[in-house]
């Protein structure tokens, strides 16, 4: 009885695998492509059509070159290890996607060897590295951004005691010149003028001061809610608001006036980005795929938030400098908003990307750590 048993177990787990294989594909975090011995695509889960931009009625029956025609470097990765001894070969790149989408990733290729030994195709594995790339990215601009701020603390500290100064005395000529209209048009000026390098003085110190962050569970919906009316308060209509949030989220462990600011900064670009006219949509979900480490733990669950716009874009060569201190796409603008926003992100162990295309708008993705259970309400 007991051989008949064994097959019996073995027939009912072969089963069970053919049942629930694409469900096993389906759930995985990286991305699988199979090629047969023509190097042509045999198989394509449904992570590598999403981290590729094709799909598997596009592209089995293809040769890899054909398939992969926006990234060639993957076929170059299968001849290295068509031509070479090793087992398995190994590169990082960046899968460029239909509408300017880029994802890095790193690709393994192996051989895949039947019960006799025999080659009979190879194996492409691709994995998500967009989170590790975000912080290794955001780490080496912090660390560019400390050294500016450090400079730019000194010099804001000298110039705004003078800048005082030139206020008051401007505030004082006025009073002695009351009747002269151009001369109060002239002080008036000179206030306005003194009043907005105060406050481009205050952004480049609020990049020196380490924020003191006051942790706690926070509905990432509220405060949305809140930034989306204040800003709107000024809108004219012309604008369409569209709001895709999953209600049941967690909440996110954050500090909530950080968090306005943030959101502040990405809403108010992106309005002033569609200059009155145009869709804003936010949209909220849990990060089904989204691991990271951060400071030597593990952090678990994220939430993500998207601000897309339907602006006019912004060149990839702009997107690579987007978070510098003073770079900006805009005619007027200190160009520190986004650099502060990126800075009080990573604060809180989270990520924030921008992705955007020439004629086709931006959207800007905010990661954050959920609130751990006992946090919340």
């Amino acid at each position: 009885m007991a051989p008949q048993a064994n097959a019996t177990g073995a027939r009912a787990d072969e089963s069970f695998l053919a049942a629930h294989s694409e469900d096993v594909l389906a759930s995985l975090g990286d991305g699988l492509v199979l090629l047969d011995l023509d190097g042509r695509v045999a198989f394509l889960s449904p992570r590598a059509e999403d981290l590729t931009g094709v799909s598997a009625a596009q592209v089995v029956g293809r040769s890899v070159e054909q398939a992969f025609a926006m990234n060639p470097w993957i076929g170059d990765t299968v001849r290295c290890l068509q031509l070479g001894t090793a087992r398995r070969t190994s590169d990082a790149g960046e899968l460029l996607a239909p509408f300017g989408r880029r994802v890095a990733v790193q690709l393994i290729a192996a051989p895949v060897i039947d019960a006799l030994g025999a080659a009979v195709g190879t194996l492409l594995l691709f994995r998500d590295t967009t989170a590790q790339r975000s912080l290794g990215d955001a780490a080496d601009r912090g660390s560019r951004v400390s050294d500016l701020a450090a400079v730019a603390a000194g010099l804001a500290h000298e110039i705004k005691n003078p800048l005082g100064g030139i206020k008051g005395a401007a505030q004082l000529l006025a009073e002695e010149v009351g009747g002269n209209a151009n001369v109060g048009r002239f002080t008036s000026l000179i206030t306005r003028e003194v009043d907005r390098v105060s406050a481009l003085l205050e952004q480049l110190l609020e990049l020196t001061r380490p924020p003191r962050l006051r942790l706690a569970a926070v509905n990432v919906h509220r405060v949305l809610n809140d930034v989306l009316t204040l800003e709107r308060a000024g809108g004219d209509g012309a604008l369409t608001v569209r709001l895709v949030f999953d209600p049941s989220l967690p909440d996110v462990l954050a500090d909530e006036a950080q968090l306005r600011q943030v959101f502040l900064n990405l809403v108010k670009n992106a309005l002033e980005a569609m200059e009155g006219t145009g869709t804003l949509t936010v949209t909220t979900r849990i990060e089904t795929d989204f691991h990271v480490r951060h400071a030597a733990r593990d952090l678990g669950q994220f939430l993500s938030v998207d601000v897309e716009d339907t602006g006019p874009g912004i060149a990839a060569e702009d997107c690579e400098r987007i978070f510098a201190p003073f770079f900006t796409t805009k005619t007027s603008g200190t160009g520190l908003g986004l650099a502060v926003s990126e800075r009080l992100v990573a604060q809180h162990g989270g990520t924030i990307t921008i992705e955007s295309e020439l004629g086709r708008g931006t959207r800007v993705r905010v990661r954050l750590p959920v609130a751990a259970p006992d946090l919340r309400d």
